[in-house]
């Protein structure tokens, strides 16, 4: 109620002695008391995430003097500018000739299934069809066809893509589930009939154009089994923490010499039969069969588990997010052992955990014997060069991850243990005084 003043004892009622009486009400003193413990509490808040959990990582988007929906300096760059900087460690005679969806699946692949990224060569059709038929999802495959020029003309490339466009007519499943990523041009000019060989710029470009949040690094002559696919989906909450799924490839060994293609295991247990006869072996290249960091003896468990041995050189048929926060694949590399193991260092040393998923096996099995992708190319004089160069890389990328967790104040962290352990003698010897607070004490091999 307002004070009541009489209109002859009383003084006239005037602003100041309204406030006075406003400032003692019961309501107003109720108001002013809420704000102070809210403004308390939120500052008190603050400050807690800002002592505990480091510098926020969120950026809140900054208002521009255009409208983004009708003009954008991204929209104006043509595919030239784009991918030279994307791929910018690659020949310009990839990047000026790169066509993505050349063919383009006509169904739009759910948001959180799998996209087995591929390479195709231009011998590749029946492998490409045998993939899909044995996948049944999306795939996202990079035709690389090596034409002397960069004239669309190339009876080469007129040659091949009207065999593509005849599959694409014929084979409903192809139509359905595989875009193909064109890239034409010569490996070198120096010499055109040089065939081109899967690299981390195939697969890169497979990542970056699959339209599903997961996909899967697959290896040439590598078949999925009908159920990999529908297990893998269930462990995507793996996926969306960025961590990788590996999954084991099976090869037929040399007791096995009856067995085709039609006795590819179905299951597990048939599997486990073969595996424990002889006939099949885990491999991981670079390792004896059942020897490798993939482990044998833990997956005859049965049971999802972590890979606990990992090495530089270390290169499985995995599966990620497409892209977030893991790192694209260096491109540095010609030949694709040492292209997909610095894959897969860059990404553990990120902060990566290694999960095998023993039912989603793969098998390794070559229909064709006489696939030039076969064949080395490399003398030993040549190999024992690139393994330097990898070597080198790996000094490289421990210094910038370690560097990265740092600056991101991640580096007393759980995330910054793999290139702790993986780079402890490296980082001491050379990171001393470039990673900001790092003394060598802080360098802790778990």
């Amino acid at each position: 109620m307002l004070p009541i003043f009489s209109s002859t004892n009383s003084p006239r009622l005037t602003p100041k002695t309204f406030l006075s009486w406003l400032i003692t009400t019961r309501l107003v003193r109720i108001i002013v008391i809420s704000f102070i413990t809210f403004s308390a509490i939120f500052s008190f808040t603050h400050l807690f995430r800002g002592f505990y959990f480091g510098r926020s990582k969120i950026l809140h988007p900054i208002s521009r003097t255009y409208d983004t929906n009708q003009i954008s300096p991204l929209s104006e760059m043509n595919n030239l500018y784009r991918f030279s900087k994307m791929h910018s460690k690659t020949s310009k005679l990839f990047t000026d000739s790169l066509y993505p969806y050349y063919y383009r699946a006509e169904r739009t692949p759910e948001l959180d299934d799998i996209t087995v990224t591929t390479f195709v060569s231009q011998q590749g059709f029946d492998d490409l069809i045998r993939l899909a038929e044995a996948w049944q999802g999306p795939v996202s495959a990079v035709l690389h066809v090596p034409t002397e020029t960069l004239d669309d003309k190339d009876p080469r490339i007129v040659n091949i893509l009207a065999t593509y466009n005849d599959l694409y007519k014929r084979n409903a499943i192809l139509k359905q589930n595989v875009d193909i990523h064109l890239l034409a041009g010569p490996v070198s000019i120096n010499n055109v009939t040089i065939l081109p060989r899967p690299t981390n710029f195939h697969f890169n470009i497979a990542r970056f154009f699959a339209r599903s949040e997961f996909v899967l690094f697959l290896d040439q002559d590598t078949w999925p089994t009908q159920r990999a696919r529908k297990i893998l989906r269930k462990h995507k909450e793996i996926l969306l923490q960025n961590d990788i799924l590996v999954l084991p490839t099976f090869v037929f060994t040399e007791l096995s010499t009856s067995h085709t293609s039609n006795d590819f295991p179905r299951s597990i247990e048939e599997l486990t039969k073969l595996a424990k006869r002889k006939y099949m072996g885990l491999k991981d290249s670079g390792w004896s069969l059942n020897k490798g960091p993939t482990s044998y003896e833990n997956w005859l468990k049965k049971k999802v588990y972590n890979v606990s041995d990992y090495e530089m050189h270390y290169q499985p048929n995995f599966v990620v997010r497409r892209g977030r926060e893991l790192p694209w694949c260096t491109e540095r590399f010609d030949n694709f052992e040492n292209s997909k193991a610095a894959c897969l260092l860059q990404m553990y040393i990120s902060g990566s955990e290694l999960w095998v998923i023993p039912e989603a096996f793969l098998i390794e099995y070559h229909y064709n014997r006489h696939s030039y992708l076969l064949k080395p190319i490399e003398s030993k004089w040549e190999k024992t060069i690139k393994d330097r160069m990898y070597t080198k890389f790996f000094r490289e990328a421990c210094i910038h991850y370690a560097k990265i967790l740092d600056s991101m104040g991640e580096w007393n962290t759980p995330k910054a243990n793999h290139v702790k352990q993986q780079c402890a003698r490296i980082i001491t010897n050379w990171g001393l005084g470039i990673i900001d607070g790092l003394t060598a004490d802080s360098i802790t091999v778990l």
